[in-house]
């Protein structure tokens, strides 16, 4: 039973084109030479303040014969909100002893990586909440396949943590991210922001050597899943274990469902991938592909958000059966 047999009222698969996981919400900075450039250029150069949260309730007050409510404050305690302070729109709310971090300062040490590494593109989602930079280091062949290094960078405002690092190669052909969980090989990374020197140069090489650790994990690994047999049948077996079409749930999450199987058939049966046919490297990249530009069935104003996201959760899918891909290995 395939997609096209549904009422398309029913279903409406979007956002499914191939194009990379940052594309539609970063600003192409290329050309930019420095991390001021590339934050001016992609409009990251906003700042943020803390203030202090409180609540209003109606208190009753006499006033003379008259007993009226009047609005009264309560502090919230040990509680703020993160505001941009060029739109005050507000990003967060955090504890009294969050520390706030500029994107300019936040992305220091980037200017450390130029000349291992070049922008490529920056941005924000959530009114800012969160910004990105993306950096990419010399291009790499895996399996005489052209893979991009891609490093993406990013910086907070809503309390969800430091300055985060993640390693996020793109198969060049096809716009795949292929983010790995791989053991031993960190794919991760928190950074802790100095204004020294010294240390703003100890984080860019700390990048750079866990970069360079993790491509070569990746590289090993892709090449033992090249070897490991896995049929197209199993394939659409496994698909459909992923996605289950039950009688008991409502229709409509069994056309959603089956929707997805068939996108992740079409990832699958792509010309780019027929020199793994029947292996298990492939049923991974036909994986990254759908997780890549998997469909949504709303629209929505935050589709352009949807890949950056999945990237962000370290693609979940992916990782759960490369898991299973190399267990038979």
């Amino acid at each position: 039973m395939g997609i096209a047999q549904y009422d398309v009222n029913k279903v409406n698969a979007m956002g499914t084109e191939r194009k990379m996981y940052f594309e539609g919400i970063g600003v192409d900075v290329q050309q930019a030479h420095s991390l001021e450039t590339a934050i001016n250029v992609s409009g990251l150069n906003f700042e943020v303040n803390k203030y202090p949260l409180s609540f209003m309730t109606q208190v009753p007050q006499q006033l003379g014969t008259q007993t009226v409510l009047v609005d009264v404050p309560h502090p919230y305690p040990n509680q703020f909100a993160t505001v941009r302070t060029d739109t005050l729109e507000p990003l967060g709310v955090v504890g009294k002893d969050y520390q706030i971090l500029q994107n300019i300062e936040a992305f220091d040490f980037l200017d450390s990586l130029v000349g291992d590494a070049k922008f490529e593109t920056a941005g924000l989602y959530g009114n800012g909440a969160k910004s990105f930079i993306t950096m990419s280091t010399e291009p790499m062949k895996i399996l005489d396949d052209e893979f991009a290094p891609y490093i993406l960078f990013t910086n907070s405002f809503d309390g969800s943590g430091a300055v985060r690092v993640m390693f996020t190669p793109i198969r060049v052909f096809c716009s795949n991210a292929l983010v790995r969980a791989i053991k031993n090989a960190t794919n991760k990374l928190s950074i802790r922001h100095s204004s020294n020197l010294q240390s703003r140069l100890d984080n860019a090489r700390y990048v750079l050597l866990n970069n360079t650790n993790y491509l070569n994990a990746l590289k090993a690994e892709s090449e033992k899943l090249a070897v490991t047999p896995f049929s197209a049948e199993a394939f659409e077996a496994l698909a459909r274990t992923l996605f289950p079409v039950n009688t008991e749930d409502s229709e409509l999450v069994q056309v959603r469902n089956e929707a997805q199987i068939e996108a992740l058939l079409r990832a699958y049966r792509q010309d780019d991938l027929a020199n793994f046919n029947n292996t298990a490297y492939k049923v991974v990249q036909a994986v990254a592909d759908f997780e890549s530009h998997k469909p949504v069935f709303r629209q929505t104003n935050q589709m352009d958000l949807k890949n950056i996201k999945t990237v962000m959760l370290g693609m979940p899918l992916l990782n759960m059966v490369t898991e299973r891909m190399l267990a038979v290995a």
